[in-house]
């Protein structure tokens, strides 16, 4: 997956350059002779770098069953009540996936997205960007076209607003030319997300606002109007018949037109969920958010499962004392509990990434190696503890991996399972770790099901107390 321009990978120093091999066992000989001089003094031996295997890894050897981790015991009950009645054709099961690019690639919520579609039904699209605000950013059901004049904004060095006028996303963009669209229609190719019969555009309404144009599969036009004495979120609604469709959006040239997303729903039984990554984002950058905004947005959606896939990123970044990281995702994860205190809710964590490390080798080749980052272990303990706190599940995806250095196995597979970047992975590789999670998510749920003869469901044991 590539990344924007301005959040290329997850920050992260230059690669270490190890110390040559005779300066490290002078080190070493010095820390021994340190030892023994001053006994009291116990010197922690420097880490070895540990370099790729020389053979390729069998890539179906690579991923743990993880148990999601819930010592409340409930922290998932609505989510599975909801599912419950679902599957009886009486309501909708709402999700809400927030994330970074692990999220934004759309293959890890893709194997989420379309298991549950095909078990309990397909309720829609659900909420989209229609203008991407990268080349990158998908959602690989639906088809997104727009012009490039947007000025597209979400939380980033170069991309940031200071209003925080972003939206359910995280991005806004913004127009007042009418040589601007976006379009988004229904699925072609995948077998989900083929129909709708609601379209909901969410827009900012504000004192010189333009207007724009809603058009449904070519044919009548629907003009709304953003201008308002107060700004604040608005929202355009049109019922259609449960079909394919083509929702193009124009803005009329007479004034600036913010947009959010749209929405494809459908009235039916069944299970919609909406994907909202952000590159190199961290959790705390839903705190840049307008508040108001996100909480209108989210009450909007009513999700019955809220998923928070954070923290690749946040393992980099060093220059953030530990405690103050804990105190912002206490924030964050606080937040979306008092906004939806009845939505079960589970944070995902970083995937593993190590530290690369160059040498030189003898023949004065460039050799890499790697080291396990320090800061991961720290984080996902943050996670696991900020999570508990608010009642919230979790899952470790790191070690669903393996764990530490496990990363560097899934790169140097016989089948690929990560890029070289040692950050994201490939396709299949996203799609081994979405189905240990799906694993984890739904082996408890289906142990509590009517099974022939009183067999239990293999694998029951996927929700554990944290120790």
């Amino acid at each position: 997956m590539t990344a924007p321009a301005d959040h290329q990978t997850p920050r992260d120093p230059e690669p270490v350059r190890a110390p040559r091999r005779l300066g490290r066992a002078l080190f070493l000989g010095c820390a021994a002779l340190t030892l023994t001089a001053v006994a009291p003094s116990v010197a922690a031996a420097e880490p070895t770098p540990i370099p790729p295997p020389l053979d390729p890894v069998p890539a179906d050897s690579l991923g743990i069953p993880t148990p999601i981790e819930d010592p409340s015991g409930v922290a998932l009950r609505h989510f599975y009540r909801s599912l419950t009645a679902t599957a009886r054709g009486e309501g909708q099961t709402r999700i809400a996936v927030f994330g970074a690019s692990h999220v934004a690639g759309d293959r890890f919520t893709l194997v989420m997205r379309h298991q549950l579609k095909s078990r309990y039904g397909d309720a829609g699209l659900g909420f989209l960007v229609p203008a991407s605000p990268w080349r990158d950013y998908y959602n690989r059901d639906a088809n997104i076209s727009y012009s490039k004049g947007w000025d597209s904004y979400w939380v980033s060095r170069t991309r940031s607003r200071d209003d925080g006028v972003y939206g359910l996303a995280g991005i806004s963009f913004t127009s007042d030319s009418k040589r601007d669209w976006a379009k988004v229609e229904t699925a072609r190719k995948s077998p989900f997300g083929r129909t709708a019969s609601r379209i909901e555009v969410f827009y900012w309404k504000q004192p010189k606002g333009g207007e724009f144009t809603i058009t449904v599969d070519g044919k009548k036009k629907h003009r709304v109007r953003t201008k308002a004495d107060e700004a604040g979120p608005g929202y355009a609604v049109l019922n259609v018949p449960d079909d394919s469709h083509v929702v193009e959006i124009r803005p009329k040239g007479n004034g600036p037109v913010t947009l959010f997303g749209v929405a494809l729903d459908r009235d039916v039984a069944g299970v919609v969920m909406d994907s909202m990554g952000i590159n190199g984002a961290r959790a705390a950058t839903q705190l840049e958010w307008d508040p108001r905004i996100f909480a209108d947005h989210l009450a909007r959606r009513d999700p019955d499962l809220i998923v928070l896939a954070y923290g690749t990123n946040a393992t980099g970044d060093t220059d953030e004392p530990i405690d103050r990281y804990e105190k912002r995702l206490d924030l964050v994860i606080a937040r979306v509990r008092s906004l939806m205190p009845q939505a079960s809710c589970i944070y995902v964590g970083p995937s593993d990434r190590p530290v690369k490390v160059e040498e030189k080798g003898d023949d004065g080749e460039t050799r890499l190696s790697f080291l396990p980052r320090p800061r991961q272990e720290a984080v996902i303990e943050v996670q696991r503890r900020v999570s508990h706190r608010y009642g919230c599940a979790y899952w470790d995806w790191a070690a669903a991996m393996g764990g530490d250095l496990s990363m560097v196995s899934w790169v140097n597979a016989d089948d690929p399972m990560a890029a070289h970047d040692y950050v994201h992975l490939t396709r299949r590789g996203y799609e081994r770790i979405g189905q240990l999670f799906m694993d984890a998510l739904m082996t408890p749920y289906e142990a509590t099901l009517p099974h022939p003869f009183g067999l239990p469901t293999p694998g029951t044991a996927s929700i554990r107390a944290a120790p």
